[in-house]
């Protein structure tokens, strides 16, 4: 079994369509995956039906937007139902928080002379309720205001650059809240990203996660450190937390494995999937 549980399609800021990126998972092999787009399920129907297709099992599968300890942190929903209204209904909350904050970023823009920032980045967003900071900076290089992609970044969107806009997205206990009581399960994503000064912290969140629900984490993942994967099997044995692995892949431009191509579990965890059946 080669498992993915975290990719992101165009419906947020990845590059591909649900379908491509299925069948570009296929390609590498996956034989259970999950679609988890930012805060929006958009996507997930046409992904299960192509991996039905295929013959690659499907979970159903979002990265929700948080906030803990004065930071973001993002937690992975599975297994919750796209289709039911309450569910929708909270995204498009989320939704208009994007929108509240691409709209702020503009006024920044205009401040530095650089004007049409929030039409040229809605225009790149293939999902227009969903406009993240990868639209924004995909819309200066392609306007010549960076010399690349990570330039944008570092000069105008990263935290405590000049356009960062803080968002006030809902808190961990909010989010795993939301999961559980439509009947999902709540997954941290990438716990070694969010760059904590000390080990301290680290378990704090952990600590916290679980005590309002939270029951896996991700051990595994695309965008942390090998030896962050070693750190967080631990972890999650001591701390009895199941296991997730995924790649976290959005596109090209970073180096990030491809669907498939990240880390699968170590011996010793107990996988989420088994949850859910698989």
């Amino acid at each position: 079994m080669l498992v993915d549980l975290h990719m992101h399609s165009n419906r947020s800021d990845g590059a591909l369509p649900p379908r491509a990126l299925v069948e570009l998972a296929h390609r590498n092999g996956v034989t259970l995956m999950s679609l988890t787009d930012h805060d929006t399920m958009e996507g997930v129907g046409e992904a299960r039906t192509v991996a039905r297709e295929l013959g690659i099992d499907f979970i159903s599968g979002v990265e929700i937007s948080s906030r803990w300890g004065g930071r973001g942190i993002h937690v992975v929903g599975l297994g919750l139902d796209e289709t039911r209204e309450d569910v929708t209904a909270f995204f498009d909350s989320v939704a208009l928080r994007r929108d509240r904050r691409g709209r702020e970023m503009n006024a920044c823009f205009e401040k530095l002379g650089i004007r049409g920032a929030y039409e040229g980045a809605l225009a790149l967003a293939g999902n227009k309720s969903i406009l993240s900071r990868t639209h924004f900076a995909l819309w200066l290089l392609n306007e010549g205001w960076v010399k690349n992609y990570q330039d944008a970044f570092d000069k105008y969107l990263r935290p405590g650059a000049p356009c960062s806009v803080d968002v006030d997205w809902p808190t961990v206990e909010e989010s795993v809240r939301f999961i559980r009581e439509k009947g999902g399960l709540a997954v941290l994503a990438h716990p070694g990203r969010y760059h904590f000064s000390s080990d301290w912290m680290v378990e704090e969140l952990l600590k916290h996660f679980k005590a309002v629900g939270g029951e896996a984490i991700e051990v595994c993942s695309g965008s942390q450190a090998r030896s962050d994967d070693v750190r967080f099997s631990a972890l999650a044995q001591s701390m009895g937390f199941l296991a997730s692995t995924g790649s976290d892949w959005h596109s090209d431009r970073s180096s990030r494995p491809k669907p498939g191509e990240q880390p699968q579990l170590p011996e010793g965890v107990v996988p989420v999937w088994t949850r859910f059946g698989f």
